[in-house]
């Protein structure tokens, strides 16, 4: 069973970004603080940590770290387009905070 989902949208604009900038194909779902609101579910490039815990989705690694499947739940990443935001808008099982889905994210790199 998967714990994360991306929607095929999300999946190539993943990788066409990391492609783009020439990064391994590998995300991690990280907890980041929104500066003025509650912390949120986002996207990071980078490296994995050992005890991560890994799907890989046509060729596609996606990580999270145990300790945050373990707050949040099984995740779900989707890929918004629209007159008002453009980005990744990413749920969880047990959503952070009551503002899930108002805000799109982006990748940090």
């Amino acid at each position: 069973m998967s714990i994360i989902f991306i929607d095929p949208d999300a999946y190539q604009e993943i990788k066409a970004i990391l492609v783009e900038r020439r990064l391994p194909l590998s995300v991690r779902i990280e907890i980041r603080s929104t500066g003025c609101c509650d912390a949120s579910l986002a996207i990071a490039a980078g490296d994995a940590e050992p005890d991560d815990i890994m799907e890989e989705m046509d060729g596609l690694q996606v990580r999270v770290a145990p300790s945050i499947h373990e707050l949040v739940g099984n995740i779900s990443v989707s890929y918004i387009t629209d007159s008002d935001q453009q980005g990744f808008m990413i749920s969880s099982e047990k959503p952070l905070n009551e503002w899930v889905g108002f805000a799109t994210s982006c990748i940090r790199l």
